[in-house]
């Protein structure tokens, strides 16, 4: 599809939630998962790790996977998207990513358009300890509640630590099946911004610089598709 359309498409990978997980990795070490997510980045077409998840409250495997992760990131700087249960236990995965000397700026912890608070209190302690927070299940019912907290992150000065997405998943979301398609970030929430008061140039950082500096680094590991 990138190659047909001109379009990067930037393909993430490694383990969801406990529910997920394939049953070998309730016996495996945190570095034989390390391991085998480094395998998998030096021969599959990886430009990130995610979504890495937790449960409501993170499980003591979910707690390796965290821990493996951030391993296989420091080996292969590859950039990671966590996956929260609504904002839950956001905090406690930037805690074991600090705790093994990850970068928060090579982090996006998602889904905290959940945490519907107006004053962005934990949402701008995430950008405060340097991670990016993501807004990123856009172009449904909850749209409107999300610029508040937006604004109140822009009025904080954190900018540059906004990400938004759509969480788009399914076939029946594609226009071809009559759903909103991959752009409905783009065309149904940004008016909102716009009709909020936030400038372009505000924008256009949030939905092209902010993604751009996030997903790039330069691989630790050469895949052997790399010229």
């Amino acid at each position: 599809l990138s190659m047909r359309s001109g379009m990067p498409i930037v393909a993430g990978g490694g383990y969801y939630t406990h529910p997920f997980y394939p049953p070998e990795i309730a016996t495996m070490s945190e570095d034989q998962i390390a391991q085998e997510l480094i395998r998998k980045a030096d021969t599959q077409p990886l430009g990130a790790y995610g979504e890495i998840g937790s449960s409501d409250e993170i499980t003591p495997d979910e707690r390796k996977v965290f821990r493996a992760v951030s391993k296989a990131h420091l080996k292969t700087n590859l950039p990671i998207f966590t996956h929260t249960a609504f904002g839950k236990a956001a905090s406690e995965q930037l805690d074991i990513f600090e705790e093994m000397h990850v970068d928060p700026k090579h982090i996006v912890i998602g889904h905290l358009g959940g945490i519907l608070d107006p004053k962005a209190e934990i949402h701008k302690a995430i950008a405060k300890r340097g991670a990016y927070v993501g807004f990123d299940r856009l172009g449904g019912g909850t749209d409107a509640r999300q610029v508040p907290i937006i604004q109140a992150m822009l009025d904080a000065g954190y900018a540059d630590k906004v990400m938004l997405a759509s969480d788009f998943s399914s076939a029946r979301l594609l226009k071809h099946n009559g759903g909103p398609g991959y752009s409905v970030t783009l065309t149904a929430f940004l008016p909102m911004l716009r009709k909020a008061g936030v400038d372009e140039k505000t924008i256009h950082g949030i939905v092209v610089d902010n993604p751009r500096r996030f997903l790039a680094f330069q691989p630790k590991h050469k895949h052997p598709t790399m010229s």
